[in-house]
């Protein structure tokens, strides 16, 4: 469900998520403020503000770690795209120095390669996983260097570039895994139950003044909502509308044109 949720224009996602989880706050708050009224004094505010403080600062502090987690990978899978398009890129420059038909093989695998990231991997990684065309190519590109007899004159550009495609290698193990590097269910739960739990105590005040106490209530729920719609969002780094795109390979692939001009 989270995933379809992605799917959804941004704003859209933000207007229903945040919008629904402020309504049903504000529908606890209207139930329970005759029960609170009926059964209880101004004397019990006291204890539930204590509670409300110590919910709050111990959620505040969990939520807040999970944020800077996420965003960690998500920060982290940008950085390994754009080291693997800046290699693929490097690469290619180092063909230079191979004679024929060596230099024309390489750099033929270096692109297909990099259009097959674009157009089959990308797609793929919305969902957590490699692309099998991708593998190919990058099989391909192994099968190219490998029978390589480099002489005297080009046997540095080889050794570079053969370092050069093992990180390409590593980089793009590490995209796949931060691609399905999301949230356990459990902190899932365990956030949304914090949330509610929140919103529980400031809806137990005792207040006289309905629309103040309704104020807070909101203003509480659309920020706890504003919190988990991020984590939502920025939850897989490569599906919806905050995502990572493949514009450094696209990038990259404009330079090898160049290069190869």
């Amino acid at each position: 469900m989270a995933m379809r949720a992605l799917d959804l224009p941004l704003g859209l996602f933000g207007i229903l998520f945040i919008g629904g989880f402020v309504a049903l706050s504000l529908g606890l708050a209207l139930a329970l403020r005759p029960f609170v009224r009926r059964r209880f004094g101004d004397e019990h505010n006291a204890v539930f503000d204590t509670g409300f403080s110590a919910v709050g600062t111990m959620y505040a502090i969990v939520a807040g770690l999970l944020v800077l987690g996420v965003y960690s990978t998500f920060d982290d899978a940008s950085k390994a795209s754009a080291d693997e398009a800046s290699n693929l890129v490097l690469m290619y420059q180092q063909t230079r120095a191979f004679p024929q038909p060596e230099r024309d093989q390489a750099r033929q695998a270096i692109v297909s390669y990099t259009r097959s990231v674009i157009e089959d991997e990308w797609p793929a990684l919305a969902n957590g996983n490699g692309s099998p065309k991708t593998d190919q190519a990058l099989n391909t590109m192994f099968d190219v260097w490998a029978p390589m007899d480099p002489s005297g004159q080009w046997s540095d550009e080889y050794s570079a570039s053969v370092g050069q495609l093992n990180t390409v290698l590593t980089l793009r193990n590490e995209r796949i895994d931060d691609s399905g590097a999301a949230l356990n269910p459990i902190y899932w739960v365990m956030l949304f139950v914090g949330a509610f739990l929140t919103i529980l105590h400031l809806a137990l005040l005792r207040m006289e003044n309905r629309t103040m106490h309704l104020f807070a209530v909101g203003v509480t729920a659309a920020m706890l909502g504003l919190v988990l719609y991020l984590l939502i969002e920025v939850n897989l780094p490569f599906r919806g509308d905050i995502s990572l795109s493949p514009d450094n390979f696209r990038a990259a692939l404009a330079t090898m044109t160049t290069i190869g001009r």
